[in-house]
């Protein structure tokens, strides 16, 4: 999924929004109480208008998708419990 939307040449977009508005539609995030009144909301959709990310966040580090294939492809190295019902993963580009 991860190297489907790297290749897709999706774009990235930010828009701000009401934090009781993302929360309504449904908008990815953690610790919604730190966050201000107005949250910056990060969407990653390509050219057939596929979402495959809209999430909180403070900033993305590239624009588009395809800017991060220069580095290879993503790859899931480890993957396991970090508590109840919680899995974390480590991973990269390889």
């Amino acid at each position: 999924y991860v190297n489907t939307a790297i290749q897709s040449k999706a774009t990235v977009s930010m828009s701000v929004m009401k934090k009781t508005d993302a929360q309504n539609s449904k908008v990815t995030g953690s610790f919604w109480e730190k966050y201000p009144d107005d949250v910056q909301v990060y969407s990653i959709i390509d050219e057939l208008g596929n979402n495959y990310s809209r999430e909180l966040c403070g900033g993305p580090h590239v624009k588009k998708m395809s800017d991060i294939s220069q580095f290879g492809m993503f790859k899931i190295q480890k993957e396991e419990s970090s508590s109840a019902g919680v899995r974390r993963i480590k991973a990269g580009l390889l």
